[in-house]
């Protein structure tokens, strides 16, 4: 106003808003930790992917720009982020994925020398595939090697060789070769787990979860480490760090397979509970999987197929996580474990469900994910944290809130702040259970809960009531048979 000051006319102030808008953040953004084949990419575009940074991809041809994957040829089982890229753009056809990437070119490589390489029709094959730094060619008697781009064509990818026309090649039959080749099966849980390297400043492995927030805004809300989380350290380790993500998020849901294939798979259904409980696979923030889906030629980890199921699943209903991602479609065609195709009834997805481990069930309308449950459940009967949509609602609900009203922190603390944050919020959650996320909602700042010594602290306590809805995992009818229905018989006699 210009109170004091002499003014002819009209003149209009304006106050700060008392209801603000929440700030919004990716229900179910994943962060991933695997391979990808960055060997393939240039010596510039190499060093921002290796371990140590984290990307964010919002499609396939960007995490082929990115990170050198290419999902019609690399192997999921050594590639896992390029499983990944498949499953969530592919299959299910959902983004953005934040990348975490472990395989370094410079330490996980093989190198062979001399190996025999026979031409038939032009063509050759080594014996290794995603050869790094190209192939020295020579005559299988010694000699000056032959000429890449003049004599022969080397497809790095496949390790396929072919011979060009007019080169020194088109009259040889047979070469030896020397190469170096990727081998992402060198990376160990110990570098999925990684860690702060005193001497070169560097941050690696599960460690890098903490710069996803700093670097992109947004809240990491599940944490996979494909084919690596199946190493009970590495999936304690990734839980751990995505329960409180910066130290101030909580909540964000660690998904993990039991190991389905190697010495320690886990081969039977009847022992997936044990393998369980034995290796501590039990917190409310983690859900456990079990066996690995068929798709086409290829065979899928479980985990990555539900954590983008659970991404779809809030991509369908307003990106709020209140629905279950159970007996939601998956686009697979079957069952795996051990390389043997795995057929599982009612019973048996059940008996998987009831010591919360999630699986696949082909029970009505095609392949579906099946189990409501954490990993906490059975023995934590808190139903916030053995229902897995209640779990990522109060994750969901709590992050929002620090992203909300952080710019709030170090305010006069007065009642219109109070005021403000209050009205603010229970007109959020009026419109959550208007839209039927919620049953109800309700905000207070409680004077029991808020003594004189903490506000004269700084120190203020909102308490929030969250009507989650529970999934309806167990419809009953009961059916009844009812004689006096026979008397129907005779009301359609003529008198």
């Amino acid at each position: 106003m210009t109170t004091g000051n002499y003014f002819h006319g009209v003149t209009v102030d304006q106050i700060p808003t008392s209801l603000l808008t929440p700030k919004k953040s990716l229900s179910a953004l994943p962060v991933i930790l695997g391979c990808a084949p960055i060997h393939r990419l240039s010596a510039t575009d190499e060093a921002k992917v290796r371990p140590g940074r984290i990307e964010i991809v919002h499609d396939l041809k960007e995490a082929g720009i990115v990170f050198g994957i290419d999902t019609a040829v690399d192997s999921f089982d050594h590639w896992t982020l390029s499983e990944a890229a498949y499953i969530y753009f592919q299959l299910m056809n959902v983004s953005p994925m934040v990348f975490i990437n472990l395989f370094d070119p410079e330490k996980h490589r093989r190198t062979v020398t001399g190996e025999r390489v026979v031409f038939e029709a032009g063509k050759a094959k080594l014996a290794h595939a995603d050869v790094i730094g190209g192939a020295v060619l020579k005559p299988s008697d010694g000699g000056d090697p032959f000429q890449s781009g003049t004599d022969y064509h080397l497809n790095a990818v496949t390790g396929e060789i072919t011979i060009l026309d007019d080169g020194a090649l088109v009259t040889v039959a047979e070469v030896v070769a020397s190469y170096a080749y990727a081998a992402p099966e060198m990376v160990t849980s110990t570098d999925c787990i990684g860690g702060y390297n005193i001497a070169t400043g560097a941050t690696t492995g599960v460690s890098l979860v903490d710069d996803v927030f700093p670097k992109y805004r947004e809240i990491p809300a599940i944490g996979l480490a494909p084919k690596f989380g199946e190493d009970p350290a590495v999936a304690m380790v990734l839980k751990a760090k995505m329960s409180l993500i910066n130290g101030v998020f909580r909540g964000g849901l660690t998904v993990v397979d039991l190991p389905a294939d190697g010495s320690g798979a886990v081969t039977r259904y009847s022992d997936a509970p044990s393998h369980k409980q034995r290796n501590g696979l039990v917190s409310e923030d983690m859900d456990v999987c079990w066996p690995r889906a068929a798709g086409s030629d290829k065979v899928l980890r479980l985990s990555t197929l539900a954590a983008a199921r659970m991404a779809a699943t809030d991509a369908e209903n307003r990106g709020i996580p209140f629905v279950s991602p159970s007996n939601k479609a998956l686009p697979i065609t079957g069952c795996v474990a051990n390389g043997e195709e795995v057929w599982l009834d009612h019973q048996k997805v059940t008996f998987l469900d009831r010591n919360g481990i999630m699986t696949i069930t082909n029970f009505s309308d095609g392949w579906k994910l099946w189990g409501n449950h954490t990993a906490a459940y059975p023995d934590n009967r808190d139903p916030k944290d053995y229902f897995i949509p209640a779990r990522r609602m109060m994750a969901w609900y709590g992050n929002r809130l620090i992203t909300t009203w952080w710019s709030k922190v170090d305010a006069p603390l007065t009642r219109r702040l109070v005021e403000t944050m209050v009205n603010t919020e229970q007109c959020y959650l009026n419109s959550l259970v208007a839209g039927e996320v919620l049953n109800g909602g309700r905000i207070e700042l409680p004077k029991a809960e808020n003594n004189i010594l903490d506000l004269m602290d700084g120190v203020v306590r909102f308490h929030c009531w969250l009507g989650i809805i529970p999934p309806a995992k167990h419809i009953n009818f009961v059916l009844e048979y009812d004689p006096t229905y026979l008397s129907t018989l005779f009301a359609s006699i003529a008198a």
